[in-house]
C-alpha cells in the first residue's frame, strides 16, 4: 500500500471519527435543547441595544423575581432593531439563567449547525468521490457508445 492510499485511510478514518462526535453532538443538543424548553420560564423581553448589528442584539427583560436582567444575544437570527420587544426563555433556579429569545434560530442554534455537517459532510464527500471517479476514467471510456 502506498503512502498516498494510508494517507487517505487515515484521513477517511479521522473525518469519520468527528462526523460521528458531531452526530452524537446533534442528538445531544437536542436532548438538551429539548430539556431547557421544558424547564424555562417565559418573560417579555426588549432590544436595547445592536452589539454587531441586527444578528447581535442585547436583550434586557425581568425575570420572575423582578430582577432587571441584560444579555446579549446569538444565533441564526437578524433584523433586529433597538426597542423591538421579544419574548425571552431563561432558567429562574441556575446561576447562569441560560436567556435566549423565543426564535428558532436562537433557540436551536447548536443542532442547527450540528445539522449541517451532519448532513453536509457525507454530501460533500459523496461530491468529491464522483468526481475523483470521473477524473480518473481513461480518456477512451468517457465517450464510448454503447449499446
Amino acid at each position: 500500500m502506498s503512502e498516498y492510499e494510508l494517507h487517505q485511510r487515515f484521513t477517511i478514518i479521522v473525518l469519520t471519527v468527528v462526523w460521528l462526535g458531531c452526530v452524537y453532538g446533534l442528538f445531544v443538543s437536542i436532548q438538551s435543547t429539548q430539556q431547557f424548553l421544558d424547564a424555562a420560564l417565559k418573560a417579555r423581553g426588549v432590544v436595547v441595544a445592536l452589539n454587531a448589528g441586527g444578528s447581535h442584539p442585547q436583550v434586557e427583560f425581568t425575570n420572575i423575581k423582578g430582577e432587571q436582567i441584560s444579555y446579549p444575544q446569538g444565533g441564526f437570527i437578524f433584523g433586529y432593531r433597538v426597542g423591538d420587544k421579544v419574548t425571552v426563555f431563561y432558567l429562574d433556579n441556575s446561576p447562569n439563567p441560560q436567556a435566549t429569545i423565543d426564535r428558532f434560530g436562537a433557540v436551536w442554534e447548536s443542532s442547527i449547525a450540528f445539522a449541517f455537517f451532519v448532513i453536509g459532510a457525507p454530501l460533500m464527500a459523496l461530491g468529491m468521490l464522483i468526481q475523483k471517479k470521473l477524473r480518473t476514467r481513461k480518456a477512451s471510456d468517457k465517450w464510448k457508445i454503447t449499446d
